[in-house]
């Protein structure tokens, strides 16, 4: 019988051994792909996130702009619910990090902790966020009574369906790894998620500054910046 099978091996046709050769380059070539797709996102948003900022600097000199800060009566004078919503912002990335780290040591039950605390840290800041437009609203602030208070809604807005859609990416890889239970995977698709959240950090911490400067660092940034 031994020698049966060695008679059918056909040793001319080596396309019988490919799939599992070429697993871990395919592997590797998806992961490269994922990885260019997200780098040229991440760009699209920057871009996207540079033209509002421009246009914002230029209304900030306008006779009917009002800053949202600098004195008593103005709501982010006193800016503690943002700077609790970025503390959220920042547990949040630091957790999917962590999620990252026991996805390459495989440790299941870490990896579910971190992952929900991740997601839940995230939609805390979201929730945040809707407070402080309704507190804004409740107060006089209207979107539509000030430039600044347009701007405030249009640029947190936008943020924050960004980071809804990085939730629902987090959902769908969670869901993956539920069934696959391919820690690998689950390590690439985190790596890219974690550098995500990061970059939305970076991005609303960038608009925090921006968005609670008083008018006299608005004339700075414009004078320097030549508006």
């Amino acid at each position: 019988m031994h020698i049966l099978k060695t008679l059918r091996v056909k040793p001319w046709l080596p396309a019988e051994l490919e799939p599992q050769a070429s697993l871990p380059s395919a592997l590797f070539n998806k992961e490269k792909a994922a990885s260019t797709a997200l780098q040229f996102f991440l760009a699209v948003i920057t871009v996207i996130f540079l033209l509002f900022t421009i246009t914002f600097l230029q209304r900030t000199q306008s006779f009917d702009f009002q800053a949202l800060s600098g004195e008593p009566w103005l709501p982010f004078t006193n800016a503690d619910i943002l700077w609790q919503n970025s503390a959220y912002l920042v547990l949040a990335s630091i957790s999917i990090m962590v999620a990252k780290k026991f996805a390459e040591q495989r440790i299941l039950y870490a990896i579910i902790i971190s992952l929900t605390a991740t997601t839940l840290f995230t939609l805390l800041f979201i929730n945040g966020q809707v407070q402080v437009w309704q507190q804004l609203n409740q107060s006089g602030f209207y979107i539509t009574t000030n430039p600044a208070n347009s701007y405030y809604f249009l640029l947190t807005g936008v943020h924050a369906l960004h980071i809804i859609g990085g939730v629902l990416v987090l959902m769908r890889c969670i869901w993956l790894f539920a069934f696959s239970l391919s820690y690998p995977q689950l390590t690439s698709r985190l790596i890219l998620c974690t550098r995500y959240w990061h970059y939305l950090l970076f991005i609303w911490l960038f608009l925090f500054f921006l968005l609670t400067s008083d008018a006299d660092t608005f004339k700075t940034i414009a004078l320097i910046c030549g508006f």
